[in-house]
Protein backbone atom coordinates (compact mmCIF):
# COMPACT_ATOMS: atom_id res chain seq x y z
CA UNK A 1 0.00 0.00 0.00
CA UNK A 2 2.81 2.42 0.69
CA UNK A 3 3.55 1.69 -3.62
CA UNK A 4 0.36 3.55 -4.35
CA UNK A 5 1.24 7.25 -3.84
CA UNK A 6 4.42 6.51 -5.80
CA UNK A 7 2.68 4.84 -8.62
CA UNK A 8 0.58 7.32 -8.75
CA UNK A 9 3.02 10.31 -9.10
CA UNK A 10 4.60 8.32 -11.80
CA UNK A 11 1.72 7.83 -13.86
CA UNK A 12 0.84 11.75 -13.64
CA UNK A 13 4.46 12.52 -14.60
CA UNK A 14 4.45 9.45 -17.67
CA UNK A 15 0.96 10.12 -18.95
CA UNK A 16 1.64 13.71 -20.59
CA UNK A 17 5.18 12.64 -21.54
CA UNK A 18 3.38 9.96 -23.85
CA UNK A 19 1.23 12.51 -25.08
CA UNK A 20 3.22 15.00 -26.07
CA UNK A 21 5.67 12.93 -26.97
CA UNK A 22 8.46 14.76 -26.30
CA UNK A 23 11.55 14.41 -23.36
CA UNK A 24 11.42 15.68 -20.30
CA UNK A 25 14.22 17.61 -18.89
CA UNK A 26 15.14 19.22 -15.47
CA UNK A 27 18.12 21.73 -16.82
CA UNK A 28 17.27 24.98 -16.63
CA UNK A 29 17.74 27.22 -19.68
CA UNK A 30 21.10 29.48 -19.13
CA UNK A 31 20.67 33.02 -17.86
CA UNK A 32 21.33 36.04 -19.53
CA UNK A 33 24.61 37.65 -19.09
CA UNK A 34 24.87 41.21 -18.17
CA UNK A 35 28.11 43.13 -18.55
CA UNK A 36 29.75 46.17 -18.70
CA UNK A 37 31.53 49.10 -18.13
CA UNK A 38 31.47 53.04 -17.07
CA UNK A 39 33.84 55.83 -18.17
CA UNK A 40 34.58 58.53 -16.34
CA UNK A 41 37.77 61.40 -16.53
CA UNK A 42 39.50 64.95 -16.64
CA UNK A 43 40.96 66.34 -20.13
CA UNK A 44 42.91 69.07 -20.38
CA UNK A 45 43.89 70.72 -23.92
CA UNK A 46 46.30 73.16 -24.32
CA UNK A 47 45.24 74.86 -27.66
CA UNK A 48 41.35 74.97 -27.11
CA UNK A 49 42.34 76.29 -23.29
CA UNK A 50 39.85 73.97 -21.54
CA UNK A 51 39.93 71.85 -18.44
CA UNK A 52 36.82 69.51 -18.28
CA UNK A 53 35.41 66.64 -15.62
CA UNK A 54 33.47 64.09 -17.66
CA UNK A 55 31.18 61.13 -16.80
CA UNK A 56 31.83 60.06 -20.39
CA UNK A 57 30.59 57.00 -21.14
CA UNK A 58 28.44 53.63 -20.14
CA UNK A 59 28.19 50.51 -22.05
CA UNK A 60 25.70 47.88 -21.02
CA UNK A 61 25.96 44.40 -22.80
CA UNK A 62 23.62 41.16 -23.29
CA UNK A 63 24.69 37.73 -23.75
CA UNK A 64 22.80 35.00 -24.22
CA UNK A 65 23.75 31.48 -25.71
CA UNK A 66 20.77 28.97 -26.88
CA UNK A 67 22.33 25.41 -27.80
CA UNK A 68 24.75 26.63 -30.94
CA UNK A 69 23.47 29.92 -31.11
CA UNK A 70 24.49 32.96 -28.84
CA UNK A 71 23.25 36.85 -29.04
CA UNK A 72 25.66 39.66 -28.24
CA UNK A 73 24.32 42.87 -27.91
CA UNK A 74 26.04 45.72 -26.62
CA UNK A 75 24.31 49.22 -26.09
CA UNK A 76 26.63 52.42 -25.30
CA UNK A 77 26.01 55.75 -23.99
CA UNK A 78 28.40 58.57 -24.44
CA UNK A 79 29.04 62.37 -24.30
CA UNK A 80 29.55 64.09 -27.37
CA UNK A 81 29.76 67.88 -27.31
CA UNK A 82 27.94 68.01 -24.14
CA UNK A 83 25.18 65.76 -25.14
CA UNK A 84 24.47 62.32 -24.19
CA UNK A 85 23.32 59.75 -27.50
CA UNK A 86 22.82 56.04 -27.20
CA UNK A 87 23.38 53.54 -30.30
CA UNK A 88 23.91 49.98 -30.85
CA UNK A 89 27.51 49.81 -30.42
CA UNK A 90 27.29 45.92 -31.15
CA UNK A 91 24.64 43.46 -32.12
CA UNK A 92 25.64 40.01 -33.16
CA UNK A 93 23.87 36.75 -33.74
CA UNK A 94 26.04 33.98 -34.06
CA UNK A 95 26.30 30.18 -35.01
CA UNK A 96 28.75 27.29 -34.73
CA UNK A 97 27.28 24.06 -35.71
CA UNK A 98 28.30 21.31 -33.57
CA UNK A 99 28.89 18.98 -36.50
CA UNK A 100 31.25 21.87 -37.78
CA UNK A 101 32.27 23.27 -35.00
CA UNK A 102 35.38 25.07 -36.62
CA UNK A 103 32.93 27.19 -38.76
CA UNK A 104 31.50 30.13 -36.83
CA UNK A 105 28.69 32.27 -39.09
CA UNK A 106 27.39 35.70 -37.30
CA UNK A 107 25.34 38.88 -38.75
CA UNK A 108 24.77 41.82 -36.99
CA UNK A 109 27.14 44.98 -35.90
CA UNK A 110 30.67 44.15 -34.67
CA UNK A 111 34.25 45.29 -33.93
CA UNK A 112 36.11 44.75 -37.10
CA UNK A 113 38.84 42.66 -36.97
CA UNK A 114 41.85 44.71 -37.62
CA UNK A 115 44.59 46.20 -35.73
CA UNK A 116 45.65 46.27 -32.16
CA UNK A 117 43.40 48.87 -30.45
CA UNK A 118 39.49 48.72 -29.85
CA UNK A 119 36.88 50.78 -29.76
CA UNK A 120 35.88 50.31 -25.94
CA UNK A 121 38.23 51.78 -23.59
CA UNK A 122 38.63 48.75 -21.47
CA UNK A 123 39.99 46.65 -24.76
CA UNK A 124 42.71 49.00 -24.80
CA UNK A 125 45.97 49.55 -22.76
CA UNK A 126 45.98 53.93 -23.41
CA UNK A 127 43.73 57.15 -22.87
CA UNK A 128 43.36 57.57 -25.92
CA UNK A 129 42.94 56.53 -29.67
CA UNK A 130 45.77 57.00 -32.46
CA UNK A 131 44.94 58.75 -35.79
CA UNK A 132 45.73 55.30 -37.26
CA UNK A 133 42.51 54.03 -35.72
CA UNK A 134 40.20 57.37 -35.87
CA UNK A 135 41.17 57.82 -40.01
CA UNK A 136 43.45 54.96 -41.90
CA UNK A 137 40.73 52.11 -41.30
CA UNK A 138 37.20 51.66 -40.40
CA UNK A 139 36.32 50.38 -36.09
CA UNK A 140 32.88 48.92 -36.64
CA UNK A 141 31.17 46.61 -39.19
CA UNK A 142 27.99 45.83 -40.05
CA UNK A 143 26.62 42.81 -41.79
CA UNK A 144 27.53 38.74 -42.22
CA UNK A 145 31.03 37.40 -41.70
CA UNK A 146 32.12 33.34 -41.62
CA UNK A 147 34.99 31.91 -39.35
CA UNK A 148 37.32 29.07 -39.94
CA UNK A 149 39.48 27.96 -37.18
CA UNK A 150 42.32 25.83 -38.93
CA UNK A 151 44.10 25.29 -36.30
CA UNK A 152 44.65 26.39 -32.69
CA UNK A 153 47.18 28.71 -34.49
CA UNK A 154 45.99 29.39 -37.71
CA UNK A 155 42.40 31.63 -38.36
CA UNK A 156 40.83 32.98 -41.39
CA UNK A 157 37.84 35.47 -41.66
CA UNK A 158 35.73 36.61 -44.52
CA UNK A 159 32.47 39.49 -44.47
CA UNK A 160 30.62 41.52 -46.50
CA UNK A 161 29.50 44.60 -44.94
CA UNK A 162 27.88 48.11 -45.54
CA UNK A 163 31.06 49.86 -45.15
CA UNK A 164 33.44 51.89 -43.62
CA UNK A 165 31.91 52.84 -39.85
CA UNK A 166 28.02 52.80 -40.77
CA UNK A 167 25.03 51.25 -39.61
CA UNK A 168 23.25 51.57 -42.88
CA UNK A 169 24.82 51.57 -46.56
CA UNK A 170 25.45 54.63 -47.89
CA UNK A 171 25.44 53.37 -51.56
CA UNK A 172 24.20 49.94 -53.42
CA UNK A 173 27.88 48.07 -52.69
CA UNK A 174 29.13 45.92 -50.66
CA UNK A 175 32.43 46.35 -48.97
CA UNK A 176 34.40 42.70 -48.69
CA UNK A 177 36.58 41.68 -46.10
CA UNK A 178 39.09 38.82 -45.76
CA UNK A 179 41.57 38.49 -42.47
CA UNK A 180 44.37 35.66 -41.80
CA UNK A 181 45.87 35.55 -38.52
CA UNK A 182 48.89 33.27 -36.99
CA UNK A 183 49.82 32.76 -33.84
CA UNK A 184 53.80 32.06 -34.94
CA UNK A 185 54.94 30.88 -31.66
CA UNK A 186 53.19 31.13 -28.29
CA UNK A 187 53.27 34.99 -27.40
CA UNK A 188 53.13 36.22 -30.84
CA UNK A 189 50.40 36.68 -32.99
CA UNK A 190 49.98 37.87 -36.14
CA UNK A 191 47.68 38.96 -38.43
CA UNK A 192 46.49 40.26 -42.33
CA UNK A 193 43.72 41.93 -43.39
CA UNK A 194 42.07 43.21 -46.86
CA UNK A 195 39.50 45.15 -47.04
CA UNK A 196 37.91 46.49 -50.47
CA UNK A 197 34.46 48.18 -51.74
CA UNK A 198 32.74 52.09 -52.45
CA UNK A 199 32.59 54.11 -49.03
CA UNK A 200 31.48 57.17 -50.96
CA UNK A 201 27.64 58.31 -50.35
CA UNK A 202 25.19 57.89 -53.42
CA UNK A 203 27.68 55.98 -55.74
CA UNK A 204 29.04 52.61 -56.36
CA UNK A 205 32.34 54.18 -58.24
CA UNK A 206 35.84 55.34 -56.09
CA UNK A 207 36.74 51.75 -54.94
CA UNK A 208 38.87 51.81 -52.16
CA UNK A 209 40.94 49.23 -50.93
CA UNK A 210 43.27 48.90 -47.79
CA UNK A 211 45.66 46.48 -46.76
CA UNK A 212 45.70 46.39 -42.82
CA UNK A 213 49.07 43.86 -40.96
CA UNK A 214 49.36 43.63 -37.22
CA UNK A 215 51.39 42.37 -34.83
CA UNK A 216 51.04 41.40 -31.19
CA UNK A 217 53.81 40.28 -28.42
CA UNK A 218 53.11 39.29 -24.87
CA UNK A 219 55.98 38.46 -22.83
CA UNK A 220 53.90 38.28 -19.26
CA UNK A 221 54.94 41.87 -18.09
CA UNK A 222 55.88 43.61 -21.80
CA UNK A 223 53.18 43.70 -24.32
CA UNK A 224 53.99 45.04 -27.65
CA UNK A 225 51.13 45.88 -30.13
CA UNK A 226 51.38 47.28 -33.52
CA UNK A 227 49.42 47.44 -36.70
CA UNK A 228 50.66 48.86 -40.34
CA UNK A 229 47.77 50.29 -42.76
CA UNK A 230 48.37 50.83 -46.58
CA UNK A 231 45.48 52.10 -48.44
CA UNK A 232 44.03 53.73 -51.72
CA UNK A 233 41.06 54.97 -53.41
CA UNK A 234 40.52 55.08 -57.46
CA UNK A 235 39.54 58.69 -58.60
CA UNK A 236 38.42 60.26 -61.71
CA UNK A 237 42.18 62.47 -61.63
CA UNK A 238 44.11 60.19 -59.95
CA UNK A 239 44.43 57.51 -56.59
CA UNK A 240 44.79 59.17 -53.81
CA UNK A 241 46.43 56.95 -51.22
CA UNK A 242 47.72 56.72 -47.31
CA UNK A 243 49.45 55.06 -44.80
CA UNK A 244 50.52 54.91 -41.48
CA UNK A 245 51.28 52.75 -38.45
CA UNK A 246 50.90 52.56 -34.50
CA UNK A 247 53.23 51.05 -31.90
CA UNK A 248 51.93 50.59 -28.69
CA UNK A 249 53.80 49.25 -25.82
CA UNK A 250 53.06 48.43 -21.73
CA UNK A 251 54.79 47.97 -18.95
CA UNK A 252 54.20 45.84 -15.97
CA UNK A 253 56.00 47.64 -13.06
CA UNK A 254 54.81 45.89 -9.76
CA UNK A 255 51.30 43.33 -9.99
CA UNK A 256 49.09 47.03 -9.60
CA UNK A 257 50.90 49.63 -11.53
CA UNK A 258 51.88 49.59 -15.38
CA UNK A 259 53.38 51.98 -17.94
CA UNK A 260 51.82 52.83 -21.48
CA UNK A 261 53.40 54.36 -24.58
CA UNK A 262 52.16 54.93 -28.09
CA UNK A 263 54.22 56.07 -31.54
CA UNK A 264 51.19 57.19 -34.15
CA UNK A 265 52.37 58.10 -37.69
CA UNK A 266 49.89 58.62 -40.48
CA UNK A 267 50.09 59.93 -43.88
CA UNK A 268 47.73 61.71 -46.05
CA UNK A 269 49.54 63.06 -49.25
CA UNK A 270 46.37 63.95 -50.73
CA UNK A 271 43.71 65.06 -47.74
CA UNK A 272 41.35 62.18 -48.61
CA UNK A 273 41.43 61.11 -44.84
CA UNK A 274 41.47 64.03 -43.17
CA UNK A 275 40.21 66.89 -45.68
CA UNK A 276 44.19 68.32 -45.40
CA UNK A 277 47.70 67.11 -47.37
CA UNK A 278 49.57 66.43 -44.46
CA UNK A 279 51.38 63.47 -41.89
CA UNK A 280 50.09 63.43 -38.72
CA UNK A 281 52.42 62.33 -35.62
CA UNK A 282 51.45 61.65 -31.63
CA UNK A 283 53.39 60.44 -28.88
CA UNK A 284 50.76 59.51 -26.08
CA UNK A 285 52.99 57.94 -22.68
CA UNK A 286 51.67 57.90 -18.88
CA UNK A 287 50.51 54.94 -16.23
CA UNK A 288 47.65 53.04 -15.35
CA UNK A 289 46.80 51.89 -11.72
CA UNK A 290 44.31 49.07 -11.63
CA UNK A 291 43.19 46.73 -8.66
CA UNK A 292 40.82 43.71 -9.02
CA UNK A 293 39.75 41.46 -12.07
CA UNK A 294 37.35 41.59 -14.03
CA UNK A 295 34.97 38.33 -14.04
CA UNK A 296 35.14 36.66 -17.40
CA UNK A 297 32.89 37.79 -20.03
CA UNK A 298 33.22 40.37 -23.38
CA UNK A 299 35.37 42.40 -21.44
CA UNK A 300 37.71 40.10 -19.74
CA UNK A 301 40.94 40.23 -21.59
CA UNK A 302 43.34 42.22 -23.54
CA UNK A 303 42.67 40.36 -27.77
CA UNK A 304 45.56 38.50 -28.23
CA UNK A 305 47.14 39.23 -24.86
CA UNK A 306 46.78 37.30 -21.35
CA UNK A 307 46.23 40.47 -19.71
CA UNK A 308 43.21 40.03 -17.96
CA UNK A 309 41.49 42.69 -17.79
CA UNK A 310 40.97 45.12 -13.98
CA UNK A 311 38.08 45.97 -12.54
CA UNK A 312 39.42 49.30 -11.58
CA UNK A 313 41.36 51.42 -13.34
CA UNK A 314 43.07 54.82 -13.59
CA UNK A 315 45.17 55.54 -16.61
CA UNK A 316 46.77 58.64 -17.20
CA UNK A 317 47.61 60.23 -20.25
CA UNK A 318 50.03 62.87 -21.88
CA UNK A 319 49.83 63.56 -25.33
CA UNK A 320 52.07 65.39 -28.00
CA UNK A 321 50.65 66.07 -31.66
CA UNK A 322 51.79 67.37 -35.02
CA UNK A 323 50.88 67.81 -38.45
CA UNK A 324 53.01 68.99 -41.21
CA UNK A 325 49.90 71.77 -41.69
CA UNK A 326 48.22 73.54 -39.55
CA UNK A 327 45.03 71.44 -38.42
CA UNK A 328 44.35 71.46 -34.56
CA UNK A 329 42.25 74.52 -33.86
CA UNK A 330 43.07 76.71 -30.97
CA UNK A 331 40.45 78.63 -28.80
CA UNK A 332 39.59 81.46 -31.91
CA UNK A 333 39.20 78.27 -33.83
CA UNK A 334 42.46 79.09 -35.91
CA UNK A 335 44.39 76.05 -37.19
CA UNK A 336 47.97 75.51 -35.77
CA UNK A 337 50.48 72.84 -36.35
CA UNK A 338 50.67 71.07 -32.68
CA UNK A 339 48.82 70.31 -29.43
CA UNK A 340 48.83 69.15 -26.08
CA UNK A 341 46.23 66.99 -24.29
CA UNK A 342 46.05 65.00 -20.87
CA UNK A 343 43.73 62.58 -19.65
CA UNK A 344 42.85 61.23 -16.07
CA UNK A 345 40.46 58.49 -16.70
CA UNK A 346 38.60 55.80 -14.53
CA UNK A 347 37.48 52.53 -15.41
CA UNK A 348 35.24 50.50 -13.85
CA UNK A 349 34.24 47.21 -15.50
CA UNK A 350 31.30 45.58 -14.50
Amino acid sequence: MRRAPWCALLCCVAAPVVAQERAVTFEEPQPVTVTGFAVGGADYARLARSNTLTAGKVGVSLFKPVGDVYLFAQLTTALDGGEASTEIDNLLVSWTPQRANRWTVAFGRFDAPIGFERDDEPLNLIASHSFNFTYARPSKLTGVQVHYTASPRFEVWAAGVNGWDVAQDNNRGKTALARAQWIAIPWVTLGVTGVYGPERDSTDAHQRSLVSGDLTVDRGRVILGAEVNVGKEQGPSGNPTWRGGAVTGFLRVTRDLGLSARYDQLEDPDGLLTGTPQILRSVTLGPMWYSSSAREGIFSDIEHTRFHLPQIQVRAGLRFDWSSQPFFPDATGALQGSDTKGVVELVYVF
